[in-house]
């Protein structure tokens, strides 16, 4: 780049930079808002709630940038070309190309970005994520437990511990559980462990007894050395531990295993997800683009050019938001992954042909006479 051009660069550089961290910071406070029950029903601590918020960002990062450098394009160009700066640097001799190539330049090291945190950087931040609410979520009755009083799991389910350590260890367990009227059974425990099993979430109950009075009323004593008490009927089954299209890598998106295909429920899903990770960037070019041809396409008025920016803004949103349209349609119809790509590229072959098509009107000067009239 010339000196010219740096010089533009750094002037968009700076208000993308801007946006990005406005919209980042949007981000981290709705994504807190939402994770604010880990705090208060979970009772954790402060680093668990900033771990699971930051986690988040990668997404929402990918999924704000082509926004941020929509922004960033027009008040640069704005700031260029109300100072005229722009125009005296066409008039210099840099040439419409020349005067793009920093918006593009700055469009495809976004896009580049946004595709390294879309193929690898979000499905490690996901999967840790959800490690991490699995874990805490799944300690629900742990959480529940406060020592020497008694709680309900659920309807007809009572816990007690005398102690407990905080770790999901707790001492002398009492366990009624009256969920089925005609077996109701009453466990007591020396010990009790909370354990996180591959998929569903146990107690281990350590030399006690149960107690069970059957159909016909009859009392039944069995005690035990190790008994364990399911808790998966306890926790939300959507929040047994699994990765989502969101948490897989490329090629497990495209090569699905068996149990993601199950979960899945086709590979319809997975097939909208892996396209969609690898189009999304494009929209980085597409939207800065669209917001280049609200200043460098047509007559340049020094009044201002507002009625070319709602129309950008429009478009840029009505593009948008047909990329949404078009990867849930394709969990469908897998015909729709193509439009996940034809929509930002028409996005962009549409914004230079009107760059370089509505070029700047010329005023002709009136032809002068060969000689003046006697």
């Amino acid at each position: 780049m010339i000196l010219v051009q740096r010089y533009m660069f750094r002037q968009l550089l700076m208000p993308f930079l801007t946006a990005a961290v406005a919209f980042a910071g949007l981000a981290l406070l709705t994504q807190s808002l939402s994770n604010i029950d880990f705090i208060s029903n979970y009772r954790e601590t402060a680093f668990t709630f900033i771990k699971v918020t930051f986690l988040a960002l990668p997404q929402l990062i990918a999924l704000l940038s082509p926004f941020a450098l929509f922004i960033a394009v027009l008040a640069g160009l704005s700031r260029l070309y109300s100072d005229s700066e722009a125009t005296v640097a066409s008039a210099s001799g840099l040439s419409r190309w020349g005067l793009l190539s920093p918006v593009m330049r700055l469009a495809f090291l976004a896009a580049l970005l946004n595709l390294v945190v879309n193929l690898f950087i979000q499905p490690l931040a996901y999967q840790e994520m959800r490690r991490s609410v699995y874990e805490l979520r799944t300690d629900v009755a742990a959480s529940l437990v406060r020592p020497g009083e008694f709680a309900n799991l659920a309807a007809g389910v009572t816990l007690y511990a005398r102690e407990s350590d905080g770790s999901g260890r707790m001492s002398d367990i009492f366990i009624h559980d009256a969920r089925d009227p005609d077996e109701v059974s009453s466990y007591a425990a020396r010990e009790g462990v909370i354990v996180r099993g591959a998929e569903r979430p146990s107690m281990v109950l350590i030399d006690g007894n149960v107690q069970q009075i059957d159909e016909t009323g009859a009392l039944s004593f069995l005690t035990f050395d190790r008994y364990e008490f399911d808790l998966g009927d306890f926790v939300d089954p959507q929040l047994i531990f699994f990765f989502k299209e969101s948490d897989l890598f490329l090629h497990e998106l495209f090569y699905p295993s068996a149990a993601s295909l199950a979960r899945a429920r086709g590979v319809e899903r997975l097939q909208a997800e892996a396209h969609y990770r690898l189009a999304g960037p494009l929209y980085n070019i597409a939207l800065a683009l669209i917001a280049a041809a609200a200043y460098m396409s047509g007559a340049h008025s020094r009044m201002g050019n507002t009625r070319k920016v709602v129309i950008a803004v429009a478009i840029a949103l009505a593009v948008r938001l047909s990329g949404f349209a078009a990867q849930s349609a394709a969990t469908d119809d897998m015909a729709f992954n193509y439009v996940q790509y034809a929509i930002p590229i028409a996005a962009i072959i549409g914004s230079i042909m009107v760059i370089w098509w509505r070029k700047p009107k010329t005023r002709r000067r009136a032809p002068v006479a060969e000689g003046a009239a006697s």
